[in-house]
């Protein structure tokens, strides 16, 4: 059998679905799609006790349907996938067989990237299995060469063949922004920092078509980040947590005007809690809750977070790893940075009122928030590029306010 290359985080051999023993279930709440050919081996089924199932559950696509997007399932009215059995197992699967599952239901939490046909294989974090094994690494993240048969089934999220000029450098970019992000010599904060001012450097040589000056810039920042003198500026950035937590409460309560599919109830509790932490409320003053936010910060965020920062290094790199990072934003490579500080931002800032209600942080605590903020944030685009769009609109596109996210 013919194989190919697959580069992949070494978390990807490790990786196994717990089926019933995982605290929630990956089978409600999400539209579903089928591809073609799983559609059509459900109409051939001639195994009486699913068929009805698939007769009343499965229909075809009739608006811009795709081989991917053939057919969708039905979901009930609690927004369960009908074929989910009391125990949390599949039906289709324990009838019919893996084979029968839809492209989808067969790779989740599974994606698969694409770049001049080399393919890269990662873990979504809604699963929260995936989430506990990606966060609570404390090594840093490595990654491997393997091999996979060119016939098998995968979840293509991107497929980019390089033809343009950030494509070119993207691998350079890449190499460089992960060695930074593990460069543990520099607090999780400053190394934000830093790889943002590199990518206003690289983004400023793009514009000006001068991509063969990007080499210099990874040599001089590695220069500067090798002789300390970049530890003055980054004493010096100055801290807001009242602005950064309103700035990031603002894009969070964009999410909650358009409403919430059933899988996200999760999401929801854990932004009632970061409410409820710093007792924020309608009538509350600003100055008030800024003061309970920064006492959440220092009380429980910061003395768990001295210990524990490999947790969200690793939040970040996977993100970096399974979106592509830098290159996947139309706007540039600036703009992709601003999106994984805003993923970041929000993250952190929902995790220092969710201490306060909890009077603690913990490992449970964080993979709880993570998981459920993949499913409700990142698995909607739309909100998040709408969000984002009225983020740069008001002017907070600029290294000045990703600071403010970042630093504390």
């Amino acid at each position: 059998m013919k194989k190919r290359v697959l580069l992949i985080p070494q978390y990807m051999k490790q990786f196994q679905c717990i089926g019933i023993k995982c605290k929630d279930n990956c089978c409600y709440g999400w539209k579903i799609g089928i591809d073609e050919n799983t559609y059509k081996k459900y109409k051939k089924t001639t195994k009486a006790t699913i068929k009805q199932l698939i007769n009343k559950n499965v229909t075809r696509n009739r608006s811009n349907p795709s081989m991917e997007n053939y057919a969708k399932i039905k979901l009930q009215e609690n927004g369960c996938c009908p074929f989910l059995k009391e125990d949390k197992l599949c039906s289709i699967h324990k009838e019919l067989g893996e084979e029968f599952l839809s492209k989808t239901c067969m790779t989740y939490p599974r994606i698969t990237n694409v770049i001049n046909e080399v393919h890269e294989k990662s873990l979504l974090l809604s699963c929260p299995e995936a989430a506990r094994l990606i966060l609570l690494n404390p090594n840093k993240m490595e990654f491997d060469e393997d091999e996979e048969p060119i016939d098998i089934r995968n979840n293509i999220m991107h497929k980019i063949n390089a033809n343009s000029t950030v494509e070119e450098c993207f691998w350079m970019l890449r190499i460089f922004s992960i060695s930074l992000l593990q460069n543990r010599q520099f607090s999780l904060g400053d190394r934000l920092i830093i790889l943002g001012l590199f990518m206003k450097n690289v983004q400023e040589c793009l514009d000006n078509n001068e991509v063969s000056k990007v080499t210099a810039i990874i040599e001089e920042f590695n220069g500067i980040m090798g002789n300390g003198n970049l530890e003055e500026t980054l004493r010096n950035i100055p801290t807001n947590l009242t602005i950064q937590m309103e700035l990031m409460k603002e894009f969070n309560d964009g999410r909650f005007s358009i409403g919430f599919s059933k899988n996200s109830q999760s999401y929801i509790e854990c932004v009632s809690e970061f409410l409820n932490g710093i007792e924020y409320t309608i009538n509350a003053k600003v100055e008030e809750v800024g003061e309970k936010y920064k006492k959440a910060y220092s009380s429980y965020y910061e003395p768990f977070m001295k210990e524990h920062e490999y947790i969200l290094e690793n939040f970040i790199v996977n993100y970096v790893f399974s979106q592509m990072f830098p290159i996947t934003s139309k706007d540039g490579v600036f703009d992709a940075y601003m999106r994984l500080v805003i993923n970041y931002s929000l993250c952190k800032m929902l995790l220092i009122g969710m201490a306060a209600y909890n009077k603690k942080l913990d490992e449970g605590l964080i993979v709880r928030l993570v998981y459920s903020y993949s499913r409700a944030i990142e698995h909607n685009k739309l909100f998040f590029n709408n969000a984002f769009s009225l983020f740069k609109d008001n002017g907070y596109n600029t290294m000045a306010y990703m600071a403010i996210l970042i630093k504390n």
